[in-house]
């Protein structure tokens, strides 16, 4: 997630895991992927405009086993490339991974016109996806605003499925990482946090604010992560960023909507989404089967920080549904 230049990227909520920050290990978690398969699909608009999405499958070899399903990985943003969530597919072994890049940036198509874009929008774009890449049993996993799009997938699922539309489609669980409820309320903690690191430092730079606040809470690494500050340098500029979505609170889905697939909604001790934010997932989660994760030491990057740790918790996790 970006916000005005800061790039923001068990069942007991009581459960918390230790996040290592031995920095030198963590720098060199970036190892080559293979068996991949790339490629474009096309999605449509409401005024009949099609765009290409891009995509990049991590052993495509294994995309329908039933012993290990695959995971869709949804990037934040919004419109910052997937390629910072890569190294999942280092730290989650055999399970294809797909990536893709949303409307609006990376390899994807970027219109200028700005009506292209929403999230409703970009949850047609991700059934799409599926259905033309032919995958019908998942697990949905979101970093920050993918948080957001991932919830309101499953949503539109939901909904969907009992009104009978549903297509046969499966997804097994999911995982929210770091994904905000309220983005009024992020801008509300955004200052409140950039004032606590400030206070009594009159002579601070805007430059040495932008670090301070990095390493405290986007990502506690020395030095910022290759593969993420790339990431950030080629974000879209179209729809990016808390302003796209500047008016979203999540809400639940109607009454009787089917259930939601069980979820597990983490955040690093020192992310700028709110331990609050993440708590109130649960009153909009349609599921009895919600977990927490507070991962000690970790802020919004949690993955590039401590990666073995990491994927630990996300395989075992999905390993739980499939």
């Amino acid at each position: 997630m970006i916000h005005q230049g800061y790039a923001f990227t068990i069942p007991s909520s009581s459960l918390t895991t230790t996040c290592n920050n031995n920095l030198s290990r963590s720098q060199s978690i970036l190892k080559a992927t293979t068996a991949r398969g790339e490629g474009t699909i096309e999605v449509p608009r409401s005024d009949g405009s099609t765009y290409k999405l891009a995509y990049r499958i991590v052993r495509p070899m294994n995309l329908s086993s039933m012993q290990a399903a695959p995971i869709v990985a949804l990037h934040g943003g919004p419109s910052v490339p997937s390629n910072y969530l890569y190294p999942l597919a280092d730290i989650v072994p055999y399970r294809s991974i797909i990536f893709y890049d949303q409307l609006g940036c990376g390899k994807s198509d970027q219109p200028t016109d700005i009506t292209q874009y929403s999230t409703n929008d970009s949850v047609s774009d991700l059934k799409i996806l599926l259905k033309k890449l032919g995958v019908r049993r998942f697990h949905l996993y979101g970093q920050s605003y993918g948080g957001i799009l991932a919830y309101e997938y499953m949503k539109s699922i939901a909904t969907e499925s009992k009104e009978g539309n549903n297509d046969d489609v499966k997804c097994l669980s999911a995982i929210l990482s770091g994904a905000p409820t309220n983005i009024p309320q992020i801008e509300k903690d955004f200052v409140s946090l950039v004032e606590d690191l400030t206070e009594g430092k009159d002579d601070i730079s805007e430059e040495e604010v932008n670090e301070l606040f990095r390493v405290t809470h986007q990502c506690r690494l020395e030095e910022m992560p290759k593969i993420l500050a790339e990431a950030y340098e080629n974000a879209g500029t179209v729809w990016m960023g808390t302003e796209a979505i500047a008016d979203y609170i999540a809400k639940p889905p109607p009454e009787d909507a089917s259930r939601m697939p069980s979820t597990l909604v983490m955040r690093g001790e020192y992310d700028f989404v709110s331990d609050e934010q993440i708590q109130a997932w649960k009153e909009n989660l349609n599921t009895k089967f919600v977990r927490y994760k507070t991962l000690e030491g970790c802020s919004h990057h949690a993955m590039l920080e401590n990666p073995e740790m990491y994927g630990e918790i996300v395989d075992s996790y999905f390993g739980e549904y499939d």
